[in-house]
């Protein structure tokens, strides 16, 4: 295989995609993607097959996986860009393939950034982690209550999950509570515990709910950039010990009452601090975790993201 990818044309590699996939119909593409195996299951096909059940236009779905020249091409139907990779930070690869969301090459184009053009739209990621597709917004008012008035019984101090910590986000958190906190490291980096996978089938919620802290930072310490992290924290009841979107995730979305803002250059000392205190004194944990974690305007921001994701769509399929 090795020889014959040397005597491949340089155009054919860099226009092959590294991975791709399909609905059975045909309608629904994904390129270049982390998304599901089962392409039904993939959130934005979900709300199209919701919102335009009888649309018969292909719509191609790309992401940063991979080289950027590939979406480059002329394809069948419309093309939708959309990451909820990093893309933007500074000196990056992704940044440098990826910085521009692919804007010239794209019927539309989603991402994090706050990106000022027709055929973009800001869609977090963490709106498609917390919301289902089809939720109108009723059912996204009940889930932002629910997610404010949730209470579980806790047993466990403090978990971190993640797979890998590239720029060092994480072992800034932990090295900074590991000598507070009883921390469970149960993703892949520095694993030292089975209890996912072993007591909780890899239900990440479920285990979550038995932690009264969880460091949640992000990969990457860039403005606007803000996961599913802080709001799985939020899900499942625990006090987010979070780094990331330059400590301003989500403003005047999210409670910053309800966080620890972890500083990577300044003085930790406070938030030490209020861990102990958060530790050892049962009527201020209390009284901390009664605080909003979601605030009103969250409401309306994510209902408004719903409206417009529809507009975006009926534009690129003719409605």
């Amino acid at each position: 295989m090795g020889s014959l990818i040397k005597h491949l044309p340089l155009e054919y590699i860099l226009n092959k995609p590294k991975t791709s996939n399909r609905t059975k119909d045909g309608l629904y593409r994904e390129y270049n993607q982390w998304g599901p195996e089962n392409l039904e299951k993939q959130w934005f096909i979900r709300f199209l097959r919701h919102h335009f059940p009888d649309n018969q236009t292909v719509v191609n779905f790309f992401g940063p996986v991979g080289t950027p020249f590939f979406i480059k091409r002329q394809f069948e139907g419309k093309k939708v860009f959309y990451t909820g990779e990093d893309v933007e930070h500074p000196g990056t690869q992704l940044a440098l393939y990826y910085g521009d969301y692919c804007l010239d090459h794209t019927d539309l184009s989603l991402g994090f950034g706050q990106v000022q053009h027709a055929r973009y739209l800001r869609f977090p990621y963490w709106i498609m982690t917390t919301f289902s597709p089809e939720d109108d917004a009723a059912a996204i008012r009940e889930r932002i209550k629910q997610i404010n008035e949730s209470h579980f019984e806790k047993s466990r101090e403090c978990v971190l999950i993640n797979k890998h910590d590239p720029a060092g986000t994480r072992e800034l958190v932990y090295n900074g509570v590991k000598d507070i906190l009883d921390v469970k490291l149960a993703g892949q980096w520095r694993n030292n515990t089975r209890e996912l996978w072993d007591d909780f089938g890899n239900d990440k919620e479920a285990y979550l709910r038995t932690f009264k802290f969880n460091i949640c930072a992000e990969n990457n310490n860039t403005k606007d950039y803000v996961t599913e992290k802080i709001f799985d924290a939020f899900i499942a009841d625990c006090i987010p010990l979070y780094y990331g979107a330059l400590n301003d995730p989500e403003p005047g979305l999210i409670n910053r009452d309800a966080v620890i803002f972890w500083n990577k250059e300044g003085n930790n000392e406070e938030n030490r601090e209020k861990i102990r205190e958060l530790k050892q004194n049962e009527s201020f944990y209390r009284e901390f975790m009664s605080r909003p974690k979601l605030l009103p305007a969250a409401e309306a921001y994510v209902i408004d993201r719903y409206a417009k994701l529809k507009e975006h769509f009926a534009r690129i399929l003719g409605y």
